[in-house]
């Protein structure tokens, strides 16, 4: 899935920049004991719908009960506005007292008014999982406006195992079995290919996983959370999370009900469809088919067209039957794909993965419907092509590059991988089907409500089935809490990641919670609108709640004309 791990989220005008995987060691804890609970030790890989029930003690708690680090800033380099340091946290939260970890964390410092004192601190995620957070303090202050600058600290933690905290890995024995390259397979052949890989990645893990490997579900991230929100001086807990991000965010608020400040969960992942799924549905569905992205995606794009078209080529260079165009192109690249002037091959799968990393960022939506007009225009017909070896127009070959930098935006990348972020959470938070041929199926029934798109998520999480990393301390639920104080949620129309529908299954689920949503495209709703940093800053400075119903739209147009 991952041909290293690229760690990127666009948000609004904003890239995240990938943030290189740090090396940190395991060391010996040295503060004062407390109260342990008994250790859970390494469970086997999961093989029935849920996990053994949790315990009311772990299911709502005051807050964290282990040694609080000290924290020792300082400017992350010469010339940064960022400060840096680490804390060591338990590497097990059965055992407080037992081995540690190290997180590494940015703080972007607060510029309060003369002779007014800061807020407090507040904490942010990037999503992923697998996204790195010391490198968004910056681009997340930016974002969310000067008021909020002026009253918060901003701090960001790498996840355990992730960026330049202690680092997820798995031994590589040799040599490597063969890999797809691709976002995810279509035929037999390359099926076979995929899930031959994913045992062979998965092996590696059994045999040469690292401690942390363990100890890495989103529950564990939130325990360290509230242990640096100890270690700050909060009293209470202020965070925004976008994508996975309001994973976290919502575990966070389901451990630690009465220490909610103020929560913002933006592009929200349904909870339930993450952790377990509905009626049963984790046994057979994988997570990244339960979540519906893909359906998101295909709405996203859909309504895009829409747009176009009534826009006109003027403002959107796809325009004219923009669907249809869509659909007879997709058929013909699904018949075979086409070979290029330089010798590399234009395949289903580029033009899907291309075309949802555009989906991401409003403002890629006018390059990318360009690109596929060329693509029209340019791709020879199944007759041409069976006549020629190739295509000799080299517009495609450069469409093919521009697609792939998309491909590099999305939260994932793809191609073999051996430090497992994304598959160290995700597959230890999340009950998945136990057979990878779960996946073929989940990823061909998948057409009827996700088209296109349905294949790419389903595969995402192919090398979950019985991953070796323990899930023992995952949070799986019941979702149902009503929090300290009213976490707030929003949503975009269409969000080709995380549809609508799970901001208002988290709705549901926190009971006191407060809904709004913003009218646009993209990933997430942070960045796109000034209805909407009005709106949090009300929220995280004074706790002022949105009304009910509210609905922001954006600054700018899906596609804008053009200056």
């Amino acid at each position: 899935m991952q041909p290293r791990r690229r760690t990127s989220l666009r948000l609004g005008v904003a890239a995240l920049a990938v943030i290189a995987l740090g090396v940190a060691d395991l060391g010996p804890a040295t503060a004062q004991a407390s109260p342990a609970r008994p250790s859970a030790g390494r469970a086997a890989p999961l093989t029935a719908p849920l996990a053994a029930p949790l315990t009311s003690a772990r299911q709502v708690a005051d807050q964290v009960q282990a040694p609080v680090p000290e924290l020792h800033w300082s400017r992350c380099y010469s010339g940064s506005r960022l400060q840096c340091t680490t804390a060591r946290v338990p590497l097990d939260y059965d055992r407080p007292n037992g081995p540690t970890i190290r997180l590494n964390l940015s703080r972007l410092r607060a510029t309060p008014a003369p002779g007014h004192q800061p807020t407090g601190t507040l904490f942010v995620n990037p999503g992923g999982p697998g996204g790195p957070s010391s490198g968004v303090t910056d681009i997340f202050g930016r974002l969310l406006g000067s008021s909020v600058r002026r009253h918060f600290d901003i701090v960001g933690i790498d996840p355990r195992g992730i960026g330049g905290s202690t680092p997820v890995r798995c031994r590589i024995p040799e040599p490597a079995p063969p890999y797809l390259g691709r976002a995810f397979p279509m035929t037999a052949a390359e099926i076979n290919r995929t899930i031959a890989f994913n045992r062979y990645f998965r092996t590696s893990c059994r045999k040469g996983g690292n401690p942390i490997l363990d100890h890495m579900t989103t529950a564990d991230t939130a325990r360290d959370m509230d242990l640096i929100r100890q270690a700050v001086g909060d009293d209470k807990l202020t965070y925004y999370g976008i994508s996975y991000g309001t994973f976290l965010g919502a575990t966070y608020a389901r451990l630690f009900p009465g220490r909610v400040r103020a929560l913002i969960t933006d592009g929200v992942l349904d909870p339930v469809a993450w952790s377990t799924g509905r009626h049963g549905s984790g046994a057979r569905l994988p997570f990244s088919t339960r979540l519906r992205s893909g359906h998101g995606a295909a709405e996203a794009l859909l309504s895009a067209f829409e747009v176009c078209d009534r826009v006109g080529r003027a403002r959107c260079r796809f325009a004219g039957d923009a669907t249809g165009k869509w659909r007879s192109m997709m058929n013909r690249l699904r018949t075979a794909p086409v070979r290029l002037s330089d010798g590399s091959r234009l395949h289903y799968a580029d033009v899907v993965a291309g075309v949802l990393g555009a989906l991401y960022s409003r403002q890629s939506y006018g390059p990318v419907m360009r690109d596929l007009q060329r693509i029209w225009t340019h791709l020879p017909n199944p007759a041409v092509a069976a006549r020629q070896a190739y295509t000799a127009d080299g517009v495609l070959v450069r469409v093919k590059d521009r697609l792939a930098g998309h491909v590099r935006d999305l939260p994932y990348g793809y191609g073999p991988r051996f430090s497992p972020g994304f598959e160290g959470v995700a597959c230890a938070d999340t009950v998945n089907p136990t057979n990878p041929r779960a996946w073929v199926r989940a990823a061909a029934d998948s057409e009827r409500g996700q088209p296109w798109f349905g294949r790419l998520w389903t595969w995402a999480s192919a090398a979950c089935p019985r991953w070796p990393g323990s899930h023992a301390d995952a949070y799986r639920g019941p979702w149902r809490i009503r929090t300290g104080y009213p976490v707030l949620i929003v949503g975009n129309s269409h969000d080709p990641a995380t549809p609508i529908s799970g901001a208002r299954a988290l709705h549901r689920s926190f009971g006191n919670s407060r809904l709004f949503q913003l009218n646009g495209w993209g990933h997430g709703a942070i960045g796109q609108s000034r209805c909407v940093t009005r709106t949090f800053s009300a929220y995280l400075v004074h706790r002022k709640l949105p009304s009910g119903g509210t609905v922001c739209q954006p600054d700018k147009g899906l596609f804008p004309v053009r200056r």
